[in-house]
């Protein structure tokens, strides 16, 4: 069996990406096979030749089928794509993307806005989840960070993925959003 079968099989398998480690040890490929494997079906499930693709999000690969065949898929099973995200939902992302893991209560005071409502949504849709908390005490907030599904959706492969945030936005407005997240909680 070649090295690109096996890697294809375990990927094709798997609802979610799988990163290099893993497929070297399901596999008992190495290192430099894994990344040949790699490499050879990068080519066949191009975007330009394939209705599949092999994507590198969330820290590893994962075969899905080619943005440019949605309607297609949608029509196929019968479902429409999920409802935009509001500019309240990305203004949430991108607190806890960037300044987090944050609580419900620090969101709120770098929005200026009551943000739990939001906050519900995004956990239902799975691209926020509780992970952790702010303290050790009982009753401590829970502290919010973005999920696998989040940088999945969002095509990264990590946070680094995202433009430094000191690019996005002057010192002196980081400064006041940081004091506003260190008030309370």
């Amino acid at each position: 069996m070649r090295p690109a079968q096996l890697v294809e099989a375990l990927l094709f398998s798997s609802a979610r990406p799988v990163d290099r480690k893993t497929l070297a040890a399901a596999t008992g490929l190495g290192a430099a096979e894994v990344e040949d494997a790699l490499s050879e079906l990068a080519m066949r499930y191009s975007p330009e030749r394939s209705g599949v693709v092999l994507r590198e999000v969330a820290g590893g690969y994962q075969l899905a089928t080619n943005p440019s065949c949605a309607a297609a898929v949608e029509r196929l099973r019968g479902e429409a794509r999920p409802a935009p995200l509001s500019a309240a939902a990305h203004e949430v992302l991108a607190c806890v993307l960037y300044l987090g893991p944050l609580t419900r209560g620090a969101i709120s005071r770098v929005r200026g806005v009551n943000s739990d409502a939001v906050v519900r949504t995004l956990i239902e849709r799975g691209l926020l989840v509780e992970r952790g908390t702010s303290g050790e005490g009982a009753g401590s907030a829970a502290l919010l960070d973005v999920t696998e599904e989040f940088l999945v959706a969002a095509g990264a492969s990590s946070r680094e993925d995202f433009p430094p945030l000191e690019s996005l936005v002057r010192e002196e407005e980081l400064e006041r959003v940081r004091e506003r997240i260190l008030r309370g909680d």
